[in-house]
């Protein structure tokens, strides 16, 4: 079996960012937890971005941070992500808005005061294209959430699932790919075409 010498955690931010900086060694907490251990944990942001092809050549796990999706999309498209990450043979771990740029193409849904309402602000992005299949996690925390005075889900994303199936997820919940098989693990909704329909198991 390969070793694990070395994990790289891409960050959702390009400058130095506290949260990201937690959540990183909350990463290598929880593998330490779990006796996985790396001689060499990494996190990516601008400062050592020009090093990212060589750190992706040498990494066995490349996690994707979480945070705010529209920043991290442009983040990942400034450093080219998907096509550094085109030959990597190793493990991709994405968490939360991470797991969102795993998309060919994102659905960026609102998440701050006036995104919903500024005309500008695009909800379908490129990504990384490493899966077709299009998240929102946090169901929980988003179930009651009231954004620029919109119900999130009702109001504000249902219209949308006419254009795109979308997976919503409990925090927990997560998608397993390997093999171009796809499984879905925890409390996990289909919403499309404005209807909400819970799935789990092998899906195509």
């Amino acid at each position: 079996m390969k070793s694990t010498k070395q994990m790289i955690y891409i960050s959702s931010s390009p400058e130095n960012n506290e949260r990201v900086s937690d959540w990183f060694d909350n990463t290598i907490a929880a593998l330490d937890k779990a006796k996985i251990h790396f001689e060499r944990n990494i996190l990516v942001n601008a400062q050592n971005a020009m090093l990212l092809g060589e750190l992706i050549g040498q990494s066995d796990v490349v996690f994707l941070s979480g945070g705010h999706l529209p920043t991290q999309n442009q983040f990942f498209q400034d450093i080219k992500l998907k096509t550094q990450l085109s030959n990597f043979n190793g493990v991709i771990v994405a968490q939360s808005a991470g797991s969102m740029n795993c998309a060919g193409t994102v659905y960026v849904c609102p998440e701050l005061p006036g995104e919903s309402v500024d005309s500008n602000f695009q909800r379908f992005r490129p990504g990384l294209g490493i899966t077709d299949i299009n998240i929102i996690p946090h169901y929980n925390d988003n179930r009651e959430l009231i954004l620029d005075g919109k119900k999130f889900y009702d109001e504000i994303v249902a219209p949308d699932t006419f254009q795109i199936p979308l997976y919503v997820l409990s925090d927990g919940a997560y998608f397993y790919i390997h093999d171009k098989e796809t499984e879905a693990f925890g409390e996990i909704y289909l919403f499309k075409e404005g209807k909400w329909e819970q799935i789990s198991g092998f899906f195509s």
